[in-house]
């Protein structure tokens, strides 16, 4: 069933007035680091790069007539005030399948030690103060090799959609019969550390469109600081976690609301999945906004960046079927393309 996306709490910390990277009179009061510290600077400039795109993409984005009737109406609003998603994670067995999928001959500890949650504890020479990117690199790199387990991964992601993430956009737009999604999930680790590694953004800087909804699907439990801080609305700068348990998925408007994460000063790392999807009414395969700038080369396309489900009766369908590469995020680095 569906609901409103919990909002826990507040960020806080001090009034940024006095800080350089300021806007006079703006109120900085949610920006999670105080004064004075090394990363606040940077923090705040990513953020008016985000609120300087989202005006620009807003401006400049052309949509065919039919889409834009879609994107301007109730229902497509409605989906973009976000919810959570719950089902039964006994019956979708994405976490299982991923740890069967990772490398794990690297860590310290035997097999059966299986907590995500508690993977940092397990990483040689854990740090606060690093990224263990090379950890990451090593872990995550059996998702950009085709093989039986990463086709287990895919099919138990592909099964969720059709059967999960599916019904709920048809919940809220009944007539759709078609839906674009990621091809294959964006995977994060998060392990507790000293900074945030997620910048500010919205995700009309990297050409996604405007019919386009996200998906967050944490495989572990966040609460606070290991999780993804996303304002309610455009420009509302109402900064929270979004707080799930396992069997449960946030959908929000991740195009035009600035998202980010901060330092988690947890002690618990966070596995997380996130993708995109595109009703079929929203989707226009030629939009301006998702061309390369210098080349004018069409992104997120059918067949590469997306699958397609279609409602075929009383059931959702995988009909199309997309190709992992670099735009589907680490550690996938081969371009997009479409097979003719």
């Amino acid at each position: 069933a569906a609901g409103t996306q919990r909002r826990a709490f507040e960020m806080t910390g001090t009034d940024a007035s006095e800080c350089e990277a300021s806007t006079s009179g703006r109120d900085w009061s949610w920006v999670p680091y105080p004064e004075g510290h090394r990363k606040r600077r940077g923090f705040i400039a990513n953020y008016l790069d985000a609120v300087k795109d989202r005006e620009s993409a807003t401006e400049r984005a052309r949509y065919s007539d039919a889409v834009t009737k879609a994107l301007d109406g109730e229902a497509f609003a409605e989906l973009r005030r976000g919810a959570t998603v719950s089902f039964d994670p006994s019956d979708h067995d994405l976490s299982d399948a991923f740890l069967d999928l990772i490398d794990t001959s690297g860590l310290v500890g035997g097999d059966d030690d299986a907590c995500l949650s508690r993977l940092h504890e397990r990483l040689p020479d854990f740090d606060r103060g690093k990224s263990h990117l090379e950890d990451k690199a090593r872990l995550l790199a059996p998702l950009a090799r085709p093989g039986p387990r990463r086709d287990r991964f895919q099919n138990a992601y592909d099964r969720l959609m059709l059967e999960v993430v599916a019904p709920h956009f048809a919940r809220g737009l009944p007539a759709e019969t078609k839906l674009l999604y990621a091809s294959f999930p964006c995977v994060r680790i998060q392990q507790p550390c000293d900074f945030h590694t997620i910048r500010a953004h919205v995700d009309t800087m990297y050409l996604h469109p405007h019919g386009s909804l996200n998906a967050w699907l944490p495989l572990t439990t966040t609460r606070g600081a290991n999780s993804l801080h996303v304002e309610s609305e455009p420009g509302r700068e109402d900064f929270a976690p979004i707080e799930l348990s396992l069997g449960e998925l946030a959908i929000f408007d991740g195009a035009r609301c600035s998202h980010f994460t901060v330092a988690n000063t947890s002690d618990e790392t966070r596995v997380s999945l996130d993708f995109r999807v595109v009703p079929g009414c929203a989707y226009d395969p030629d939009a301006n906004i998702s061309r390369v700038k210098g080349t004018g080369a069409q992104c997120y396309n059918v067949g590469g960046y997306y699958s397609v489900a279609e409602k075929i009766g009383r059931d959702w369908i995988k009909t199309i079927a997309g190709t992992p590469s670099v735009r589907h995020g680490f550690p996938h680095t081969n371009p997009e393309t479409v097979e003719e």
